[in-house]
């Protein structure tokens, strides 16, 4: 974990336990960020480890949750929250730490828009909104709230918006006119899944998907996807976020 990341996780932890206490290591372990519908019908966030297992319920507000955003190591989570799912509600930008269940609401400004997309940068440090009417980018607490707009074309927001693969990035990961495609630098398009939806990163040079109520997984080397089994699975599955933590070192 680079220092910039602790500094910001302590910074926010507190006395606190983690809502992910005795099912994932957090920081440490992979784990995925879904949406699905709550006890009350509601849209909810649950979290899976990245091997299956049993999900677990994240928020419990009568509200509705969405658009997940994970830190690479895992333990700040961004996701939307409004009233209902109408085109011009309001809607909240919320980044809640794993480590203790806390949360903290981010401010835009009025003539930002409406949020509809979140992506954080890979040193953690900066969380990206992309609106109807731009991108804006916002620090990540415990600094201060100030949002600033992201001028057209900047290829930090573009690296954590849009979906992009490998490391130097490759290719990009869009939605087809059916299914889930794979789009190179060079322009060459391949079709990963013909009844995929909702794609994500997972990790630097995998995909995931939602086929149905599975979640796919598939790297771009040689290979078919893999389903990720799982029990206690709320209805309507959609939405993901991945995490791939940092494993501890081997005891010597």
């Amino acid at each position: 974990m680079t220092r910039l990341a602790w500094v910001i996780l302590l910074g926010m932890a507190g006395c606190n336990f983690s809502p992910l206490m005795n099912q994932i290591d957090v920081g440490e372990e992979a784990f995925v960020v879904l949406v699905g519908e709550g006890a009350d019908g509601r849209a909810d966030l649950f979290a899976v480890s990245s091997g299956g297992g049993a999900l677990r319920q994240l928020t419990f507000t009568t509200l509705l949750e969405r658009r997940p955003a994970l830190t690479p190591e895992g333990a700040l989570l961004a996701f939307l929250r409004m009233r209902d799912t109408l085109p011009t509600t309001p809607r909240e930008v919320v980044v809640m730490n794993l480590l203790n269940g806390s949360e903290r609401r981010l401010e835009l400004p009025a003539e930002a828009g409406l949020p509809q997309a979140l992506g954080w940068s890979d040193d953690q440090a900066t969380l990206y909104v992309r609106t109807d009417r731009g991108a804006w980018a916002l620090a990540a607490p415990p600094a201060g709230p100030l949002a600033r707009a992201v001028a057209q074309g900047d290829a930090r927001a573009d690296t954590a918006l849009a979906l992009w693969l490998g490391s130097p990035r490759f290719a990009r990961v869009i939605p087809c006119a059916i299914g889930v495609c794979v789009i190179t630098l060079r322009g060459d398009t391949t079709q990963l899944s013909a009844s995929g939806r909702n794609p994500f990163r997972w990790g630097t040079d995998s995909v995931a998907w939602f086929d149905g109520e599975r979640l796919m997984v598939r790297s771009l080397g040689p290979g078919l996807p893999r389903r990720v089994e799982w029990s206690s699975a709320p209805k309507g599955i959609r939405d993901g976020a991945y995490a791939a933590g940092v494993p501890k070192p081997a005891a010597p």
